[in-house]
């Protein structure tokens, strides 16, 4: 009598293993069972369809019509699952797949490529995709493994770590600055600033200074507000103000005399920079391998170095 159960997906794989083979001893060696344990899935699975599905002899095993219907019928079904789970616990030991990584277009300019040409190193067979926004996304939502960020993490659930800070100063062109006498940053006070939406409050510009012994808050309307510091350093390239960048993002701008650190004896707030995925995604091996790529990049930038490991 046929059973109202389902056939267990593991019976018809130890079913389709001796239809191969036609031995119970040849498929439980390739499935690492016992054959006892193959022989007593194979007889719930005919218990289970209502009908022998193998005429078994001393010597041999074969199929019977109907056992011969489900294999034509299951094979193929069976065989791409297998390719499937292979892509997550492959033989060779690559890691393959793919990997969503969502950052801001400032850090993405700065630190990503040399972080993706590391993990191409340690996993070549992952594809990548990146996502740049300046926007702090739902990363369950958008189903990304792991957000690098520049400033503090405001997610829940997620596992965050500090992996670097970033210093920050006042730059502009040289050419703006030539006709400039600034003493300290008291005198910016009538000079064109281009601010940082983040870097505002109250539509004025909000940027805490210090020199180590003294701070000072420059709160003032800028000349030009825009939505990412890449904006900003080529606007200030341009001579059109002066802003505050991280020294990263200035680097380049520096090294080709495009930009000047403007009062140099004065910064701003250190800026952290961060990963985050969730908690239950740390142990795959591309998230895995993707955050050590991060760490030792890292080290090697101009970055500060640091090391925080938070649950938020």
């Amino acid at each position: 009598m046929k059973s109202t159960q389902s056939p267990d997906l593991n019976s018809l794989r130890i079913f389709l293993e001796v239809a191969r083979t036609e031995s119970f001893s040849s498929a439980a060696h390739r499935l690492h069972l016992p054959p006892s344990t193959v022989s007593r899935r194979l007889l719930e699975l005919e218990t289970v369809l209502g009908t022998a599905v193998l005429l078994r002899s001393t010597r041999r095993v074969s199929l019977t019509e109907a056992g011969r219907q489900l294999l034509d019928s299951i094979s193929g079904a069976l065989e791409t699952v297998e390719r499937g789970i292979a892509n997550f616990r492959p033989v060779d030991g690559a890691v393959r797949g793919r990997l969503r990584v969502a950052t801001s277009f400032s850090f993405g300019r700065v630190f990503l490529p040399s972080i993706l040409a590391r993990y191409a190193e340690l996993c070549p067979e992952v594809q990548v995709d990146v996502q740049t926004t300046h926007q702090n996304i739902d990363l369950i939502g958008e189903s990304v493994d792991v957000a690098l960020r520049m400033g503090q993490p405001a997610d829940s659930d997620m596992i965050y770590r500090k992996i670097g800070i970033v210093e920050q100063r006042l730059y502009a062109a040289p050419a703006f600055c030539s006709g400039l006498a600034l003493s300290g940053p008291e005198d910016l006070r009538d000079v064109a600033l281009v601010a940082h939406r983040t870097r505002m409050r109250r539509e004025l510009v909000h940027w805490t200074l210090s020199n180590g012994t003294r701070h000072f808050t420059v709160e003032q309307p800028p000349a030009i507000v825009v939505d990412d510091p890449i904006l900003v350093e080529g606007l200030l390239s341009q001579g059109l103000g002066i802003g505050l960048l991280s020294d990263v993002l200035a680097a380049d701008g520096v090294a080709t005399g495009q930009l000047v650190p403007v009062l140099p004896g004065w910064s701003g707030p250190p800026v952290p920079l961060y990963y985050l995925y969730h908690q239950q995604l740390g142990d795959l091996p591309k998230v895995a391998e993707f955050l050590k790529a991060t760490r030792e990049t890292l080290r090697t930038k101009s970055a500060r170095p640091d090391a925080e490991t938070i649950t938020t």
